[in-house]
């Protein structure tokens, strides 16, 4: 079987392998040989076959059985579209050509907050909404936090996705001004950023209203 217990440690075993012979990714623009780009290139792509292996292992644990929709299960299954969208688009920049053209730019930082923040991110929400009755012995509201999560998926693509199309229309990163060709979508994910902060803060609220009621 592809998508095993046996298999799931052998992908994870060697993502943190290839994980040590793909740094030179992030260096493209550097003038590297055509052979250094070609070796890095091709080992940044293989480290998706394990990759993959992980995320179907993941979706294979609700294959056949019943899902509660739990606010839980949302935050899970939102960590895996988040960090498989931010995988996918690594897979483009693991191409030196089209690395070159989109380096520095507003579609590298769409990249590694899809995989870094928002995955990361959305696995400890789950985590702590599931322990905390254990390890805080408060009780969250399910459909509060089921309201939290859909506002928080929407204001957090609203966020970060429009910079996937900023970054391809060459707005580089870091730059505090920029032509007013940008501002559309720059405004579009300031909302977005907003609206993040806002139910951020709705989620800390009842953090403190199931402590201060318990």
């Amino acid at each position: 079987e592809i998508f095993s217990k046996i298999n799931m440690i052998f992908a994870m075993i060697s993502i943190g392998i290839l994980g040590f012979i793909v740094w030179a990714h992030h260096m493209f623009t550097i003038g590297l040989d055509i052979d250094t780009q070609m070796y890095f290139m091709s080992a940044t792509m293989i480290i998706a076959i394990p990759t993959s292996i992980k995320i179907f292992s993941w979706m294979m644990t609700m294959n056949g059985k019943k899902i509660f929709y739990s606010s839980i299960n949302f935050w899970s299954i939102g960590f895996i579209i988040m960090f498989t969208m931010g995988g996918l688009t690594g897979i483009i920049l693991s191409n030196s050509i089209i690395d070159i053209n989109l380096h520095d730019t507003y579609f590298v930082v769409a990249h590694f907050h899809y995989v870094l923040s928002m995955g990361v991110i959305f696995s400890i929400f789950s985590s702590f909404i599931f322990w905390s009755p254990l390890l805080m012995n408060i009780s969250l509201n399910n459909n509060w936090l089921k309201i939290n999560f859909f506002n928080l998926f929407f204001s957090i693509n609203l966020t970060f996705f429009p910079q996937h199309l900023l970054g391809m229309n060459g707005m580089p990163r870091r730059y505090i001004m920029y032509s007013d060709y940008f501002i559309f979508w720059n405004n579009i994910s300031s909302i977005g950023s907003s609206m993040t902060i806002l139910f951020s803060l709705m989620f800390i609220y009842m953090i403190i209203e199931a402590i201060l009621c318990k």
